[in-house]
Formats: C-alpha cells, structure tokens, sequence
C-alpha cells in the first residue's frame, strides 16, 4: 500500500464527504440487513401466531409491520444518498487529482519529458486517475463499512446467542479477509498488465487516427489495422482473465455464505430443541446471516483490481517524483538592457551530442538579425536555452543584459514572443487562439494584424469566430503558419523570435508576412532563424552556423 500513500492523503480536503458517504453506506447495509431479518422474523412469527385464534388475536402486527417499512425506506433513502455523496466525493478526489497531477506536469521542461509521448501523458491524466476510483469508491469506504457492519450484527447475534455471533464474526472476518486477499493476489499480475495494454492500445487508436492519410498513401493501413486489433486481442484476453478470476473469488463467496448460513441454521435448531431460542428467533437468525454476506460480497472484486490500481498509481508517481532541471528563482530582476541577446562561448549537448560549440552572438536592442544555417546546425537550439527550455554546459546566456538563470520563470517569458516548429494551435476560435498572447487585445487590433498578413479572406463570415478545429486541422498549412506569426506578433514583448517563419508559403505571402513582421514593431528586436539565403540584406546582421558552430 505504500505506492497508494501519496493518494490516500489526497483525500484529507474531502475526508468528510467520505467519511459522510461512509456513513450512509453503514446505515444503507445496516437497513438492508435489519430488513430482511425483522422480515423473516415477521413471516415466522406470523405463521406461528395463526396457529390459534387467541394467539393470532394477541399477536401485534402493526410494530414489526412498520419496522419493515421504516427498513425498506431507509434503505431506499439512504441507498440514494450514499451514491450521490461517494460519487461526489470521489469526483471531487479525481478532480483534485488531476489539478495536482498537472501541478506536478507543467513545472517539467522539456529535458523530462521529451521521453513521453503525448498521447500516453494524456492517458495518464485522464485514465490512470480515473482508474483511482476503485480505491476510493470501493476499497476505502467499503472497507471500513464492512469492518462496523461485521462487529454489529456479530454483537447482535451474540446476543441473541454467543455461539451464532461467534460463528458469524469468524466467518465475515475470513470471508472478508482470505477471499479478497487471493483475488487481489490472482488478479495483480493480470491487472497490471491491463493498465500496459489498455495504454498501448489507446495510443495505437491515436496514431492510426492521426495517420490515416499517409497509411492510405503508402497502403499501410491494412498493416496497421491488424496491429490494432492484436493490442486490442491482447487486452480481452487479459480482461478475461480477470473475469474468471472474478467469477471464482464470487463462487467462493457464495459458497462461504452458504456454509456460514447452514452452520447457523445448525446451531439454530439445536437452541429451539433445546428451548434456548423462539422457533421464530430460527428465522431471523437464518435471514440476519445470509443478509450479513452482503457488507463482504463487494470486496474481493475491489482487492482483485487493486493491482490495476496501483499500476496506475506507480504511472502517475513516475511523473509527479520527477523534478524540473530549470530552478527558477522567486525575485524579480533589473532588465538593465530591454531587447538585447547575448550568448558568450556557449557550449551545449543533447545528452551526449553537442549541437553548439563555443558560440558566441551579440544583438542589441531594436535590431534585426537572421540566424541562418543548414538542418541540424544549432539554430532551434538557441530557442531552446534563451527559453530556458534546456540548460547550457559552458559559457553565458543573456537576455535584456540579465542572465536567464537569473529571471523568475513569468518574467522571463515576458522578454521574448516565439514562434516554434511546428506551430502549435488550440481547438477553439481564431480569437482565442490570437489572445493567448494578449488577452486584452481588441478585434480591431487583430483584425488589422491578420489584414497585414492577408489572411482576412481566410476568416469567412464567421470572422474572428471561425473555428480552427483541433491542432488547426481546419486551417491549411500557410494558414496555420500565418495565425502562428500573428499570435507571435500580437505580444507586446522586447525580442520576437520567429523560427522558419516563411517556411511552407509562397513567394508572394512570404513577402508580405516579412513586410508585416519588420513594420509592426519597429523597435522590437527581431530574431529569425531561417536556412533561406533570400532577402538577407534586409537584416543588421546575419549570423551562419555551421555544425554548431559560427562562421564569421
């Protein structure tokens, strides 16, 4: 249970919802048992007092007749409300669950996480918590119900007779213990291995939907189906398997009710021929012990799945034990120089792979410089450290005259607007995406930025509403590039950072979209990167790498 520590602590902020849904639970059993025993009490007892006419005339309905009913209502009610409180209860837990599951995400640069796929980072935010629910809801709290529902009704038949609430406790307590305890052992292995499949599976589904056109293209779907439906094959088995261990750990149960239920019936008999117990007393001995076997039956189904749940648990834990490699400090510096970029003899590796050697650039405030270089020359990279994304081996990175190490996370993102490969868009309106940058910003203001960059035809009639779709899959490619630059263009930031930004367009937008950048700031300062040789002389200065190095 220690992987499970960190959630069950979790729950403090709501432990009265689920002591609350906890306790209805107990008073929902309790009315279920209480009502099947005052039941069969009632019917014996009925059945006995009609036996005469005085005894029939003397017997009092009306008080176990009510008991049944004020029973069935209970029972009703409380059932109801229980279910609405756990289930609150447990959304409230799983939401908070998720809030500090991202906490835990976002803080992680790059570095971290560039083993993850995204797909699978979802997959644990969304599914492996959900998959938490069974400590919750039906672990935990019925757990606890079952332990006070045992020692009660045990107490109760031990004083109707000693021997029945001993028989009874003993029974619960194995049945309750032994019989959970061998599903949670035959189903850990297999539950875990579900968690592997079900995550492989969704991210099979994930990348044959995004792929679909190139599977058609290169006629690779029939290949990719048939790997589908083996993960998919794979995970039935797997869920079979945890059916019959289901269907043995209830035979048990059953069985174990039902020896319990007949010992007690034994030992019944034996008190009514010795006059120790009412013949109607047989009855409610019988239906109390038989009624009890439900405060149990839910458990080993519970316990056979928790090896899925702390599968779960271990997934989210190896990201939430995980540290950023970037500290940033809390107070704000002096931005002495506003636009300025400095690297001095900057060295830097991914992992062991050094991309940049000894690099050094200076670009004041205001200008305008093209870094430029074939693929893999380190241009991208110096995104990476002025972003603080990644982390240098050797030498200084400055950004306004300040080094970045030495900026609050916030304020440094405010020194620098960036337009990264490839360009990132969110579901939603044309409007919300643009305001990402600038909340404030006005239509106006947008809508003379996208006319600067041609693209008002593009808006339709639903203008600045018109849904991209997700990941911009509405828009075409110059689209999405260009909604990207306006987005870049529209921080009112000291350094505007553009990577390939003309990159995928035609000679005639690339234009207008380097006339609209150079024009909309003029005294931003203005960093493309670029492998293009065209229009350089537009620039104060050019920078070349070659092989993570610079040529002068």
């Amino acid at each position: 249970m220690t992987v499970l520590m960190p959630f069950i602590r979790l729950m403090k902020p709501h432990l009265w919802w689920v002591l609350f849904g906890s306790f209805l639970g107990l008073v929902t059993l309790l009315s279920s048992i209480g009502l099947l025993t005052l039941s069969g009490w009632f019917i014996s007892a009925t059945a006995l007092a009609g036996v005469s006419v005085v005894s029939a005339q003397a017997f009092n309905y009306m008080t176990p007749g009510g008991g049944v009913r004020g029973f069935a209502i209970a029972r009703t009610a409380g059932r109801y409300f229980e279910r609405v409180t756990t289930h609150e209860a447990t959304f409230r837990l799983l939401a908070q669950l998720r809030s500090w599951f991202y906490a835990h995400l976002e803080p992680l640069n790059p570095a971290r996480l560039r083993h993850y796929r995204t797909a699978d980072l979802l997959n644990r935010l969304i599914t492996d918590i959900n998959s938490l629910d069974n400590l919750y809801l039906r672990v935990l709290s019925p757990s606890l119900v079952a332990l006070v529902t045992g020692i009660l009704v045990s107490l109760f038949l031990g004083w109707v007779a000693p021997s029945l609430g001993t028989l009874l406790f003993v029974a619960l307590l194995v049945s309750g213990l032994l019989i959970p305890m061998l599903g949670h052992k035959l189903g850990a292995v297999t539950g875990r291995e579900m968690v592997g499949y079900a995550s492989s599976l969704r991210l099979r589904t994930l990348s044959y939907v995004q792929g679909m056109a190139e599977l058609h293209v290169y006629s690779a779907l029939n290949q990719q189906q048939q790997e589908l439906q083996q993960s998919q094959q794979t995970l039935l088995q797997a869920q079979l398997r945890m059916s019959l261990v289901s269907g043995v750990t209830a035979a048990l149960m059953t069985l174990a009710a039902g020896l319990t239920t007949l010992l007690a019936l034994m030992i019944g008999v034996n008190l009514v021929t010795t006059e120790q117990l009412s013949p109607a007393w047989l009855a409610l001995v019988v239906f109390c012990v038989l009624a009890s076997f439900e405060a149990v039956a839910s458990l080993p189904l519970a316990y056979q799945y928790l090896g899925k749940t702390r599968a779960a648990a271990e997934n989210l834990q190896e990201i939430t034990s995980q540290r950023s490699d970037m500290l940033f400090p809390k107070e704000s510096v002096l931005v002495t120089s506003p636009g300025e970029i400095q690297l001095d003899q900057v060295d830097f590796a991914y992992d062991a792979t050094l991309v940049l050697q000894g690099v050094s650039i200076q670009v004041n405030p205001g200008e305008k410089v093209a870094l430029v270089g074939h693929t893999g020359s380190g241009k991208s990279s110096i995104i990476n450290l002025l972003s603080r994304f990644w982390q240098y081996q050797q030498g200084r990175v400055l950004v306004g005259g300040v080094a970045v190490e030495s900026y609050p996370e916030q304020q440094l993102r405010d020194q620098m607007a960036v337009l990264s490969q490839p360009v990132q868009l969110f579901a939603g309106s044309i409007r919300s995406n643009l305001q990402l940058a600038d909340p404030e910003a006005t239509d106006e203001q947008m809508l003379e930025l996208l006319e600067q960059l041609g693209m008002t035809e593009m808006l339709g009639d639903d203008g600045l509403n018109r849904e991209v779709g997700e990941g911009g899959n509405r828009l075409s490619g110059g689209q999405r590039k260009r909604l990207g630059i306006a987005r870049a263009m529209l921080k009112a930031a000291p350094i505007l950072i553009l990577d390939e930004p003309t990159e995928g367009l035609d000679i005639h937008t690339a234009t207008q979209v380097m006339n609209a950048v150079f024009s909309y700031r003029p005294g931003q300062t203005l960093l493309i990167i670029t492998h293009h040789l065209q229009g350089l002389d537009r620039y104060d200065q050019v920078i070349r790498l070659n092989q993570g190095r610079r040529l002068d």
